[in-house]
């Protein structure tokens, strides 16, 4: 408790530290607490907003396992592939598949996202995008899920549909050398 007054003294001079505004000669804007220049223009700043705190009286001591669990159960995420676009033509040269991910709200501690390829696997992981080497050719489906700890589905992406082209490399046998 003492450390968090301390903090807020801190917080309460700094704000009240006056600010000023440098424009160097390429016109770049500047604002700093210490002038550097004469040029330097001090900038009145509104008042904070502040909202007092919650009394330690209010605030729960622990909360019951059982309405944790309830309020894992309740999490559900928002969730779509951005990249690629649905019914786009990945062309030949192009190799690898980057898959990337919107998310809302953002991933709470022990979930996971799972991306899927045509119902496989592909990667469980907390980042919301990754690369798939050497995608073959043909049209698949991306789809990528949000789960908890415990395996249960937090959230679905719509399935998004890609094309991949690649060559089609034919062994044509050499002509046959025709005689004089």
């Amino acid at each position: 408790m003492r450390s968090l007054l301390v903090i807020m003294v801190l917080l309460a001079q700094m704000a009240a530290a006056d600010v000023y505004k440098t424009v160097d000669k390429d016109g770049n804007i500047k604002y700093t607490d210490n002038p550097q220049t004469g040029k330097a223009e001090k900038v009145e700043l509104r008042e904070i907003n502040t909202v007092p705190g919650a009394q330690s009286e209010a605030l729960p001591q622990s909360m019951p396992v059982d309405s944790f669990a309830s309020q894992q159960a309740a999490f559900n995420y928002q969730l779509g592939i951005i990249s690629p676009r649905s019914d786009v033509t990945i062309p030949v040269g192009q190799r690898d598949l980057a898959i990337a991910v919107n998310l809302t709200p953002t991933l709470q501690q022990g979930h996971l996202l799972v991306y899927f390829m045509n119902g496989e696997l592909l990667e469980e992981t907390t980042m919301n995008n990754i690369i798939v080497k050497d995608v073959p050719r043909g049209t698949h489906t991306l789809v990528v899920e949000v789960i908890d700890q415990n395996g249960q589905s937090l959230g679905t992406s719509a399935p998004t549909i890609v094309n991949v082209i690649r060559s089609n490399i034919k062994n044509n046998a050499l002509p046959k050398p025709t005689p004089h």
